[in-house]
């Protein structure tokens, strides 16, 4: 839910702005042609992409912490789960395979964070720290991000190659226009700190108007999508608009948290304007599993 902040060093609020939006068209155009595609290798590709950089800028965030050898068996075991999911659902079509692949890829990073800590010996809390991390490494972006992105675009079993098309880019927009919606609404109006000592630029009217976006965003995708997603009943639509807009704030405070206890200002320079892929998909990493996991525990899929 990025707000206005201070303008970088050299640089107006007009031309920061204008770098934000030349980098969300761009953004956009890229998804869109994904989408119109309608290749499943094709959103498998976008997908192990955006989860390879945002792993690795993960990574790159922390690299002068201790552990960092445990963070890299995380993130090489979480991107081969991601790759695995993939290859599957682009070979045998849409259908949701177990959980199976999931909790192998825990317990093996588990398991390999110990062995490797073996060689190192007791250094106090930090060898405990470093399994942690590599848990992190493994979970924050591979399987929040990459593997329930995943799932979402190859359900509900359907006779099309990416059958979840629509659902996922309804989930993307509202995600991604909540955040818009801060950023707006903030600029205008936001007075009051929503989390000063996480993100001193978000405001409770940014909160409000992050929440609307993120209505019309859903309501908007699942008009244009018509039939093809005829099976999700306009009730669920608000709600999982309401819960994406919800946990989208919440994955974007997370980064924060992570950012600011490491002193980082922008996971990466991938975007100008934006900042890396992390920042990017922040809120993806919440918005994903919640959306699956509504549309699975409510029995619409």
């Amino acid at each position: 839910m990025s707000e206005p902040t201070p303008a970088k060093a050299g640089k107006t609020k007009a031309q920061v702005f204008r770098e934000r939006l030349t980098s969300t068209l761009i953004l956009w155009a890229i998804v869109t042609g994904v989408f119109v595609s309608m290749n499943a290798w094709a959103f498998f590709g976008l997908i192990l992409f955006l989860t390879v950089a945002g792993t690795l800028e993960f990574r790159a965030m922390l690299k002068n912490e201790p552990g960092n050898g445990c963070r890299t068996i995380g993130s090489i075991l979480g991107i081969g789960v991601v790759f695995l999911a993939g290859l599957h659902f682009c070979r045998y079509g849409p259908g949701q395979p177990g959980y199976e692949i999931d909790v192998f890829g825990i317990v093996l990073t588990v398991l390999a964070a110990f062995c490797w800590r073996f060689r190192v010996g007791i250094i106090g809390r930090e060898s405990v720290n470093a399994v942690g991390d590599a848990l992190m490494a493994y979970v924050y972006v591979p399987v929040l991000f990459g593997v329930f992105v995943l799932r979402l675009t190859f359900l509900p079993v359907m006779e099309s190659a990416v059958p979840g098309a629509w659902l996922l880019l309804m989930m993307i927009a509202a995600a991604k226009f909540t955040d818009m919606g801060a950023y707006i609404t903030g600029s205008l109006i936001g007075k009051h700190k929503m989390a000063p000592k996480l993100s001193p630029a978000k405001t409770w009217e940014g909160f409000g108007g992050a929440l609307i976006f993120a209505q019309i965003a859903a309501w908007s995708v699942w008009a244009l999508a018509g039939d093809s997603v005829a099976w999700l009943a306009p009730l669920h639509v608000g709600i999982l608009a309401l819960l994406i807009g919800l946990v989208a704030i919440a994955g974007d405070l997370a980064e924060s948290i992570v950012k600011r206890s490491l002193g980082v200002k922008d996971s990466g320079t991938w975007m100008p304007g934006i900042g890396g892929i992390l920042d990017l998909i922040d809120s993806l990493c919440f918005a994903a599993p919640v959306t699956y996991f509504y549309l699975v525990y409510t029995g619409i899929i």
